[in-house]
């Protein structure tokens, strides 16, 4: 199938609905074709979305701006709209070439989804020989089924989607339409440099592919199309075993349930459910690290996962996928006026709130005004009806979590320990029979990753 007019408008049908169209504009062959073709498009009646452009100057290049004038005078000719959005990244002089390359797409489609509007598109040039590059990228760095499925063809991005039209063609059948429209484009010199893996498996290993097993595409887009079908069963199968696990928050899970699957299917259901919630993929040796050390570490036990960012955490019978929060100053002292305000905000650890009752909760002392201090170690309490203990084994008896325990607010009237909220009131500061008291309650800061 050669790429046209008429080849392009096929592609777009089976894309979702949207209301405008934003082409990654980058000044190279690939874009410079979709950009003509869906302008060319646009001028035909059947054409039912607005069109803009959207280029990303990385500043990587000593001739980064003269792309990015290329880019403007293109879209001038056009009369299309182009937006430019500068991004600036510190990748380090000893970043090895194929990080700098991993850590510029970072930023660029932070930028992308940064741009994209409500209900818009994202339409990218890639094509099928940058799908066959990057299957053969995924099977040298050991990727399952999830990542020999190759590039979507669609997927979500910010306030909108992404959707790349021109996977089913050759770069060859690009190049060829530009020459016929006489395109101009710019060839970006960075790709001929085969210290990046990429490009030397475009001009080094494919062609030697090629020249061998010249129908090859075809064969790995089969395998690529098989993988796709085989993630979207396992994805089904791991949305109904998150179903029979799931708790009031997407970020906490029952363990039990989890630990009478397989193996293999524990595995799956990890992967699906920390996608599911914006943890960054594992990868092998971490998933078989939650799994066999995090799991099935003892019930009593405080196991866990640290990431960049996130911490997977079992406590009991759940596991809880956690992000840090600022650490608090224990000798930090606040002061509640509980007549003006029913709500109060901790720094950096959530709020508090009151509920006036009747006959149940804390007294409030003359003038309403409550100490807040956070634990230092030795503190004990007397709960209502029960004898004093410590508040260590308080909080261990509630099963109050290893990592809140320490941020807990406790509440003093004149020095005296007095609540302890979602433990109980001391019962000297207990409200009396048909008495006016207080409920108080702590909202945790959002550890979870929802």
């Amino acid at each position: 199938m050669n790429f046209t007019l008429e080849s392009l408008a096929a592609a777009l049908q089976s894309m979702p609905r949207c209301r405008s169209l934003v082409v990654g504009f980058s000044g190279g062959l690939d874009s410079s074709v979709l950009l003509h073709g869906l302008h060319q498009l646009s001028e035909q009646a059947e054409f039912q979305w607005s069109l803009r452009a959207l280029h990303i100057n990385h500043g990587m290049q000593s001739d980064a701006d003269n792309w990015q004038r290329h880019c403007e005078r293109g879209c001038k000719e056009l009369h299309i709209d182009l937006a430019v959005a500068g991004v600036r990244a510190d990748f380090g002089e000893s970043l090895p070439g194929n990080d700098v390359e991993n850590a510029a797409r970072k930023v660029r489609y932070q930028a992308f989804q940064e741009n994209l509007q409500a209900d818009e598109a994202l339409l990218l040039a890639h094509h099928l020989d940058d799908q066959m590059e990057t299957l053969l990228l995924r099977l040298m760095r050991g990727a399952g089924i999830k990542g020999l499925a190759g590039i979507p063809v669609t997927r979500s991005l910010g306030q909108g989607f992404l959707y790349r039209p021109l996977l089913g063609f050759e770069r060859q059948q690009l190049a060829e339409y530009a020459s016929a429209h006489a395109l101009r484009w710019l060839q970006d010199q960075s790709n001929e440099d085969e210290q990046f893996d990429r490009n030397f498996i475009r001009h080094t290993l494919l062609p030697s592919i090629a020249s061998r097993w010249p129908g090859y595409r075809h064969s790995w887009s089969k395998t690529a199309t098989l993988a796709a079908e085989s993630q979207d069963l396992l994805a089904e199968l791991a949305a109904i075993d998150l179903g029979n696990m799931a708790t009031e928050r997407h970020s906490v899970i029952r363990l039990e349930p989890l630990l009478a699957l397989s193996n293999d299917r524990q595995r799956n259901l990890l992967r699906h459910w920390l996608s599911e919630i914006g943890v960054p993929e594992l990868g092998w040796n971490r998933l078989q690290q939650l799994s066999t050390e995090v799991l099935r570490a003892e019930a009593g036990s405080d196991a866990s996962l640290l990431g960049d960012g996130f911490q997977i955490r079992r406590y009991k019978q759940k596991l809880y996928a956690l992000k840090p929060v600022p650490e608090l100053d224990p000798s930090s002292q606040l002061y509640w006026d509980t007549h003006h305000d029913q709500v109060f905000v901790l720094p950096d650890n959530g709020c508090l709130h009151l509920r006036p009752t009747t006959g149940s909760g804390l007294t409030l002392p003359n003038g309403g005004r409550l100490q807040i201090r956070y634990r230092q170690g030795g503190e004990s309490c007397q709960l209502t009806g029960r004898p004093n203990k410590s508040l260590k084994k308080l909080l261990q008896e509630h099963e109050i979590e290893p990592w809140l325990r320490n941020r807990v607010p406790l509440l003093y009237i004149e020095d005296a320990l007095a609540c302890i909220p979602g433990v109980g009131v001391a019962e000297q500061f207990a409200a009396k029979a048909d008495g006016p008291g207080i409920q108080v309650s702590w909202r945790s800061p959002e550890f979870g990753i929802d």
